[in-house]
Order: C-alpha cells, then sequence, then structure tokens
C-alpha cells in the first residue's frame, strides 16, 4: 500500500467516523470503495438469514440499479464463505476456475471483477460489501485496503446502531 493510498484510507476513515446513522455511514461507505479502490461501483447489502438484500449502491456513472433486490445466500456459495468465514474473495470473470454463479451475475451487471467482503457487526456479519471492477483483478493490496475501510465502517456501525444510554 503505498503513501497515497494510507492517506485516501484515514481520509475516508475520518468520514465515516463522522456519520450520523446508519443510512448515512452506508452510502459514504460505498462512496468510499469506489475512490479509495478506484472502481466503477460498490454495493452494500444486509445479512438477513439466508438473504441478502441491497441497500446502497455507489457507482462513478450512471445511476444505482437493484436497490432493494434480494439474493438468496445459499444460491452462491463464496459469497456463503465470504459471510460464514469472514474473509474477503475476489472473482475475475475469465479466470478458469472463478466462480459460475458470481461470474454469471457479474456479466449481468456489467462488470468482470468482484471483491467482497463482510462488515461486522455485534457478533456476527452484518452486512456484505461488494467492490466491482473492469479489466482489473482485485490484488491483495486492494484486498488490505478494503479490510481496513470494512473494519472501520463495522465500528462506527457498531456504535450507531447500540442503543442510547
Amino acid at each position: 500500500m503505498g503513501a497515497g493510498q494510507s492517506s485516501d484510507i484515514a481520509a475516508a476513515a475520518e468520514q465515516l467516523r463522522g456519520a450520523s446513522s446508519v443510512a448515512e455511514l452506508l452510502g459514504l461507505t460505498a462512496e468510499s470503495f469506489v475512490g479509495v479502490l478506484d472502481a466503477p461501483a460498490c454495493t452494500i447489502s444486509r445479512v438477513i438469514g439466508d438473504l441478502l438484500v441491497d441497500l446502497v449502491q455507489h457507482r462513478r456513472e450512471g445511476s444505482s440499479a437493484r436497490l432493494g433486490h434480494g439474493y438468496l445466500i445459499s444460491d452462491y456459495p463464496l459469497t456463503r464463505a465470504v459471510i460464514e468465514d469472514r474473509e474477503p474473495k475476489t472473482v475475475y470473470a475469465e479466470d478458469p476456475d472463478a466462480d459460475a454463479a458470481e461470474a454469471s451475475l457479474l456479466a449481468e451487471l456489467g462488470f468482470d471483477s468482484l471483491l467482497m467482503l463482510p462488515i461486522e457487526g455485534e457478533d456476527t456479519p452484518w452486512g456484505l460489501v461488494e467492490v466491482y471492477g473492469n479489466g482489473r483483478r482485485f490484488e491483495l493490496t486492494d484486498v488490505g485496503v478494503a479490510q481496513a475501510l470494512a473494519a472501520e465502517a463495522g465500528e462506527v456501525l457498531r456504535r450507531l446502531s447500540r442503543p442510547a444510554q
């Protein structure tokens, strides 16, 4: 991770800490992932049992699509692994061993690469971040940057979700 990327992460983290609601936090988080990872789009979804519901999307160009759309987590084994194992995963559609379900969805959405990672709630994954790419693979440095942003977002989310004392 270069010095520029470190300062981008610090600035994004500071912005996330200033969020006063979960909705504001999610919007800022999606925007931060797009900016810091130089990605075309990011979607953040809520995990509800076996259902994943798209809550917010930030795109460099065009309008958000599919908000409120739900997916069965069990239909996407790699997504399930990210949520259950709490470990990030990447997909590049051109790889011969790319997860077929994820590659098919990427094609439908108009992207060729994906970085997925959880946002942690109090005791379980609260949601899923999906960062999309075109013409690139997400590398280990991208994963590290994404993990730092997701950790910050999770910390702020847990603070905002606690009942007032």
